[in-house]
C-alpha cells in the first residue's frame, strides 16, 4: 500500500509538471507502452494476449519513472547550477513534442517536426517566444527557403496477402528519398535475410518485393541492411520494391533518412516494424506465397520555409560562446532533439540571471532546422558555417546540445528492457589539450557515461562547425528516428546531469584565454 501511494504521488508530480492527466502519467505513452510504475511491466504485442510466433513477440518493456533514477553526487560548487532542473526541462520537451503529436493527430502520415512543415514553424516560433521571455537580446528568426526540392511522401499503404487473409502492415514508413509508386503494385515477396551478397545468391528478385532484416546498429537511424548495402544490391538485381524490417522487438515505426546509402534508390523502399515483418516471413515459411500490395504517393515540393532562431546575452568582451541545438525531428523526437532544445533553453535561463559584468564572453544561443532535410548551403547550420566566420573566429567554445539524455536499454531474449540508468553517449571534443582536459575532468566529476573512445569526426550539427572553433558535444542515439522516441525515454536525471556539466564547462572555459583553447594547428583560421 505504501509503495502504491508513493507511485501515485510520483505520477501526480509528473502530471503537474508536464500538463498531462494522471492516467497518462501512470500509463506513459509511445510504442513502448511506457509507465511510471515502480517496477518493470512486460506488455504483449497483441491486445487479446495472443502472441505471434518468432522474434519480436514483445513490445519494449516499460520505462522506469524518474523517481527511480539514482542521482550522481555532484562535485563541490555545483549549487550554482541548481536552477538547471531536469523535471523543468522535461516540461519543455513535452511542449515541443506536442507540435509533433499535433502533426500526427492532424492526419499526416509523414509526421513530426518535419523541416518546412507548419509544425517546424510552430517549433521555431516557440523557441523565439522562449528567448524573448528569458530576456535575450537581438532575438530574431532567420528565414530560409529550402533548396533543392524537398522530398515529401503524402500518403501510402502497404499490406500482405496470403493463405486467404490480408494483413495491413501499419508500421510501414517510406525510407527517406524513396521512389514513389504510380498507382498501386502487387508483388511477390522474397526473403533475403540480412541482405548481404551471400543472401542474394540463388534468389530471383527481379520485379519482386525484397524483404530484408536489419539489426539495429545501434538504433533506429542505422541498421545492418542499410550499412551492408542491401539497397544497392536490390536495385542492381532489378527488385521492384524493398522492405527493411527493423530488428527492434515489438512493432516500431522508424525513418533512417537513408543512413548508409550513397544514392537515392530507383525503387520504393519501406521500413517496417518487427512484428509486421514476422507476418510476411511466416507466410513465406508456410508456403502461402504472399503478395505485397503497396501504394506510395510522393511530391517534390518547392518554396518551403524554415528558420534558425538567434538570441544573445552580451558579455564583457566581444569574444563569444555559442550554444546550439537543432529543432526538427521525425515522430515525437523527444530525445532527438527536443532534449537538446530544452537543455539550451534551460542554459539560456541560467545565464540570463548572471550579471553582464560577470559574463566574460558574449553568449549566442542558436537553434537550427534542416538537420534531417537537404538544404544546400543556404539554410540551417550550413549557412552559419558559410556566413558567420567573423563571429566564429572569436568563438571560444561551441556547445552542441544534441540528444542530451536517454534511458539505457538492453535487448534480452525477445524483449527490449529499459533500465534506471542514463545511456552512455557518443562524444567529441575539438580544440586544445587544455580544453580537452577541462571537458574530460568535468565529464568524470559529474559521472557522465561515455563510450570508451570519441568520435573521429563529430556527427550531428557539430559536424558542420567543429573546425570553425573549439567545441564539444555528447549524443545519445538508440531510440532516435523511431516512434519509441517519446518523453518516457528521456530521464530527468540525465537532462539535469548534462545541463549541469555543460554549465560547469562553460564557466571553466571562461577562465581561459582564447589562445589557450584553440590548439594548433587550426586549419580554418
Amino acid at each position: 500500500m505504501m509503495m502504491r501511494m508513493k507511485v501515485g504521488l510520483a505520477a501526480l508530480a509528473v502530471a503537474a509538471v508536464l500538463g498531462v492527466s494522471v492516467m497518462d502519467a501512470q500509463r506513459g505513452g509511445g510504442a513502448a507502452g511506457a509507465g511510471t510504475q515502480a517496477g518493470p511491466r512486460q506488455g504483449g504485442a497483441g491486445g487479446d494476449g495472443e502472441q505471434p510466433v518468432g522474434r519480436g513477440t514483445f513490445q519494449p518493456t516499460l520505462w522506469w519513472g524518474d523517481e527511480m533514477f539514482p542521482k550522481w553526487p555532484y562535485p563541490a560548487g555545483d549549487a550554482a547550477y541548481a536552477d538547471l532542473d531536469g523535471m523543468k526541462m522535461k516540461g519543455y520537451i513535452n511542449e515541443i513534442t506536442a507540435f509533433s503529436r499535433k502533426s500526427r493527430d492532424d492526419g499526416n502520415q509523414y509526421w513530426g517536426r518535419i523541416t518546412g512543415s507548419p509544425y517546424d514553424k510552430m517549433t521555431t516560433d516557440w523557441v523565439e517566444a522562449q528567448f524573448k521571455r528569458i530576456g535575450l537580446e537581438q532575438v530574431r528568426a532567420q528565414q530560409f527557403t529550402l533548396k533543392p526540392q524537398q522530398w515529401w511522401p503524402t500518403s501510402w499503404e502497404v499490406s500482405v496477402a496470403g493463405g486467404g487473409k490480408t494483413v495491413a502492415l501499419k508500421t510501414a514508413f517510406p525510407l527517406y528519398h524513396s521512389a514513389g509508386i504510380n498507382g498501386t503494385v502487387d508483388l511477390d515477396a522474397v526473403w533475403v535475410g540480412m541482405g548481404t551478397a551471400a543472401d542474394f545468391q540463388g534468389r530471383d528478385v527481379r520485379g519482386k518485393a525484397v524483404i530484408a532484416f536489419g539489426f539495429p546498429n545501434p538504433g533506429g537511424r542505422e541498421d545492418t541492411a542499410l550499412t551492408y548495402g542491401t539497397v544497392r544490391r536490390a536495385d542492381d538485381a532489378g527488385a521492384a520494391a524493398l522492405i527493411i524490417v527493423l530488428g527492434f522487438p515489438g512493432n516500431v515505426m522508424n525513418e533512417p533518412t537513408a543512413a548508409g546509402t550513397t544514392d537515392p534508390a530507383k525503387m520504393p523502399i519501406f521500413m517496417l516494424g518487427n512484428q509486421d515483418g514476422t507476418v510476411i516471413r511466416q507466410m513465406i515459411e508456410t508456403g502461402q506465397s504472399p503478395k505485397i500490395h503497396a501504394r506510395l504517393a510522393v511530391e517534390l515540393r518547392t518554396g518551403q520555409q524554415t528558420a534558425n532562431v538567434w538570441g544573445v546575452l552580451p558579455g564583457a568582451t566581444d569574444e563569444n560562446i555559442v550554444i546550439m541545438a537543432h529543432t526538427d525531428a521525425f515522430f515525437e523526437g523527444a530525445m532527438d532533439n527536443a532534449s537538446g532544445v530544452a537543455t539550451l533553453v534551460a542554459l539560456a535561463e541560467h545565464y540570463a540571471k548572471v550579471p553582464k559584468a560577470q559574463r566574460r564572453r558574449t553568449m549566442t544561443f542558436l537553434t537550427t532546422s534542416a538537420h534531417h532535410s537537404p538544404s544546400g548551403d543556404d539554410a540551417g547550420v550550413r549557412w552559419v558555417h558559410n556566413n558567420m566566420k567573423d563571429m566564429l573566429a572569436k568563438t571560444a567554445l561551441i556547445v552542441n546540445c544534441e540528444h542530451t539524455a536517454q534511458v539505457a536499454t538492453f535487448l534480452i531474449g525477445e524483449a527490449l528492457y529499459a533500465s534506471n540508468q542514463v545511456s552512455a553517449r557518443r562524444w567529441y571534443i575539438g580544440g586544445s589539450n587544455q580544453l580537452k582536459t577541462v571537458v574530460m575532468k568535468n565529464f568524470k566529476d559529474y559521472g557522465m557515461a561515455l563510450y570508451s573512445r570519441p568520435e573521429g569526426r563529430p556527427g550531428g550539427e557539430l559536424g558542420q562547425l567543429y573546425q570553425d572553433a573549439p567545441s564539444f558535444h555528447i549524443i545519445d542515439h538508440t531510440v532516435y528516428h523511431t516512434d519509441m522516441d517519446t518523453l518516457s525515454a528521456v530521464p530527468a536525471a540525465g537532462l539535469e546531469q548534462s545541463a549541469h556539466v555543460f554549465g560547469k564547462i562553460i564557466d571553466d572555459v571562461n577562465k581561459m584565454d582564447l589562445t589557450a583553447l584553440l590548439g594548433a594547428p587550426v586549419t580554418t583560421r
